[in-house]
């Protein structure tokens, strides 16, 4: 018996199996990183349509039977921006109070390319200007845009044209409820207004 054995554990084709092996593997890594382009809903898609483009919308409250997105927390507060910067720069602005809210910026790829975190020692109001990854939108006089007047806004350059912008807001309880909708309406995502050089 272990005759046998050793003779068919002899009689393997080592070069063969190893190749065997490795186009498993390689096999597996193209799998994986075909799988996000091969769903047919991705949670941008599935958000992007119902969108207005840079405009800031609050969700309604996450409850079982009404999840915008699979695993969303029902302990918190979502605002999203569809964000589109082909027709210009966008202004995006919002103040993050308390611990634990978020302002999270996402390519439609599902991306994360910015994230800003309040924490109990930093409360931050954060103003950016997205702008395109390209040159185009450059104008000579200055890194603001064509016609834009120069601000203390932090320019973010963005990969791709379009994305999301999500803002969390924790769910404290229904004393911190009002104060926390109204952090949400402040909130703004807009073209960035120019004027004529």
């Amino acid at each position: 018996m272990l005759g046998r054995l050793w003779a068919r554990v002899t009689s393997i084709n080592i070069p063969l199996t190893a190749a065997a092996l490795f186009a498993a593997a390689i096999l597996h890594i193209l799998a994986t990183l075909a799988t996000p382009h091969l769903i047919p809903t991705s949670g941008y898609g599935r958000l992007a349509g119902e969108l207005p483009e840079n405009k800031m919308q609050i969700l309604p409250a996450v409850a079982p039977d009404a999840q915008p997105l699979p695993f969303l927390s029902p302990d918190a507060r979502y605002a999203v921006c569809r964000f589109d910067t082909r027709n210009g720069a966008v202004t995006l602005s919002a103040v993050l109070p308390d611990p634990g809210w978020v302002l999270a910026l996402f390519s439609p790829d599902g991306d994360n390319f910015f994230t800003s975190v309040a924490s109990p020692g930093q409360r931050p109001d954060v103003s950016l200007l997205l702008v395109p990854g390209d040159d185009n939108w450059r104008s000579g006089a200055g890194s603001a845009g064509p016609g834009v007047a120069v601000t203390r806004e932090a320019t973010l350059t963005i990969p791709a044209n379009e994305g999301i912008a999500v803002i969390r807001a924790p769910d404290r309880g229904e004393a911190y409820n009002p104060r926390a909708m109204a952090e949400l309406k402040r909130a703004e995502c807009s073209y960035r207004r120019t004027r004529a050089l």
